[in-house]
């Protein structure tokens, strides 16, 4: 991923609340692919196509933290485009959107209904299912992104 931006938000509600908000968000979002997801790892691959910038990665993982848990967040733009001044203004514009519509969805504000989903991962528009949450999904596009890019 190109100009990636991480940022994390702390949560006083369980991990499996937390990423079932984070998953309502990607699916409820106008222009978003899932790529790949694992319910029971917390983990989340999915590709923003905006209209006015180049195409985006977010990489997101929920951890348990004591009583509460952590949302882990990572924007970058799709190395495979032109490079653009202001990719890293776009990302860091839609990491801190999505933040704060997972922390509505979460609170009760801003409700995002979730659609049940298998673990899978996307090969080519197959989709494969994820086992193992700790590997890495092999999800291909246009070639493996996982490998060839560090998602």
């Amino acid at each position: 991923m190109r100009a990636a931006r991480h940022d994390s938000i702390d949560f006083s509600q369980p991990a499996d609340t937390v990423f079932q908000a984070a998953l309502g968000v990607q699916q409820n979002t106008k222009n978003v692919v899932v790529l790949a997801v694992h319910n029971e790892g917390r983990k989340l691959v999915v590709r923003e196509k905006s209209m006015m910038s180049n195409r985006k990665f977010h990489q997101v993982w929920v951890e348990e933290k004591d009583a509460g848990s952590t949302l882990n967040v990572v924007v970058g733009t799709d190395p495979r485009t032109p490079k653009a001044m202001m990719d890293g203004k776009a990302n860091d514009k839609s990491l801190k959107k999505y933040l704060q519509a997972v922390q509505g969805a979460v609170d009760g504000s801003a409700p995002a209904p979730v659609t049940p989903v298998a673990n899978h991962y996307l090969q080519k528009k197959t989709e494969v299912p994820w086992t193992d949450p700790d590997a890495d999904p092999e999800i291909e596009l246009d070639g493996n992104i996982v490998a060839m890019y560090g998602l």
